[in-house]
């Protein structure tokens, strides 16, 4: 017997085949987001935002652009540092690797004079890179004995 499949089944296999390829590109998975804000100022910004999945290659280039950022503002004791402006460069550094593709507003980060886009653009790419984890908090209760050690029954 031939088993004949809908077109729906068959999209949903090639997007669970295409979500898969992506999965083992690891670093390389990249999705477009819209930027679509109107700064404190009142500018309005708008764009595609194009983030790109760090790896741990990634997070170390991130954390030398925080260095040189801290360096060339004259910081010589990192315990001295105010934590809004830790928090300020790694924002910035982690955007410098993360976003593959920017609008030209977006170009040059350290020379932005609204801190509250680049904080708003840093939100949508941790909204983007949660996206890829489980809510675990949010799973429902029945695996609970079993993922508290306790013995489970396999009923047929």
């Amino acid at each position: 017997m031939s088993e004949q499949f809908t077109d729906e089944q068959k999209a949903a296999v090639l997007a669970a085949a295409e979500a898969a390829q992506k999965v083992r590109a690891g670093g390389e998975l990249k999705e477009a987001e819209s930027l679509d804000y109107t700064s404190l100022e009142g500018k309005h910004y708008t764009g595609v935002l194009v983030f790109k999945k760090l790896n741990m290659s990634d997070l170390m280039r991130a954390g030398a652009i925080k260095s040189e950022i801290l360096r060339e503002a004259g910081v010589q004791e990192i315990r001295l540092v105010d934590n809004t402006v830790l928090f300020a460069a790694h924002v910035i550094s982690v955007l410098e690797v993360a976003l593959h593709k920017r609008p030209e507003c977006l170009l040059r980060l350290k020379e932005i004079k609204e801190p509250d886009l680049i904080y708003h653009v840093y939100e949508k790419y941790q909204d983007w890179e949660e996206s890829f984890r489980k809510d675990f908090r949010n799973s429902p209760e029945d695996n609970s004995q079993a993922a508290a050690g306790k013995e489970a029954v396999d009923t047929p």
